[in-house]
């Protein structure tokens, strides 16, 4: 299983060339192999196992058996992830009531690990709506790291949360607990490439040589269907 190399050394100028070299990289590892013509896919068309979608080896359970979940595998220095925050509120826009949307952070490394705690700590914090789209545009769009334990703090003053509150939460066992289990997930998904959607557990999907950005959640419905029936 290939997974993605990340230089952990980056200067403030350099790291949004990094980054967008880093995701680039992050989106070829999540295409597919074989080599075949970009597919032109409809709703109307049929998406087929090993082209639109793969099957996951070991398959994970959800957390409520009563719905059908989509989780967003995603990191916050990848732009492609970034780019596909439109799509995913335009989707939950209409999202079935039996269908449930997750984020969960790719860890791949210290660095992404550091920003999976963060997610979460936002999460637990009651702050995730506000704080998602602001890590995305601090670190894609100013070049901040959001990595350095200082800066963190200052950070999340910017949401109202002191910095004693915020070092309980961050460093509780809730939080150590919710990024060791999206790393223990991310393995059993087998995702080598962000954003990767896994629909139940079962499938993942990615943008690749037939599946655009812009397409992945018709492939995400079909599989939703699918698991309905």
């Amino acid at each position: 299983m290939l997974y993605p190399v990340l230089f952990m050394v980056y200067t403030r100028k350099m790291f949004r060339s990094v980054v967008i070299s880093v995701s680039f990289v992050f989106f070829l590892l999540g295409c597919s192999n074989e080599e075949q013509n970009v597919l032109e896919v409809s709703t109307g068309e049929q998406f087929r196992e090993g082209v639109h979608y793969e099957i996951v080896d070991k398959p994970t359970t959800v957390r409520d058996p009563s719905k059908i979940e989509v989780t967003e595998v995603f990191w916050f220095g990848c732009n492609h992830c970034y780019a596909l925050e439109p799509y995913i509120a335009r989707w939950k826009k209409d999202m079935p009531s039996d269908v449930a949307f997750i984020k969960s952070p790719a860890t791949w490394n210290e660095m992404l690990k550091t920003h999976a705690r963060i997610y979460y700590t936002a999460k637990a914090l009651g702050i995730e709506q506000q704080f998602v789209p602001a890590a995305f545009n601090t670190i894609q769009n100013e070049g901040r790291m959001l990595t350095g334990n200082t800066e963190l703090e200052y950070y999340f003053r910017g949401f109202d949360i002191e910095k004693d509150k915020y070092k309980a939460v961050s460093t509780s066992f809730g939080v150590r607990n919710a990024v060791d289990q999206a790393d223990k997930k991310m393995k059993q998904w087998q995702v080598t490439g962000v954003p990767s959607l896994i629909v139940n557990g079962k499938y993942r999907v990615s943008a690749s040589r037939a599946v655009r950005t812009d397409q992945l959640f018709d492939v995400v419905d079909f599989l939703v269907e699918k698991e309905r029936n």
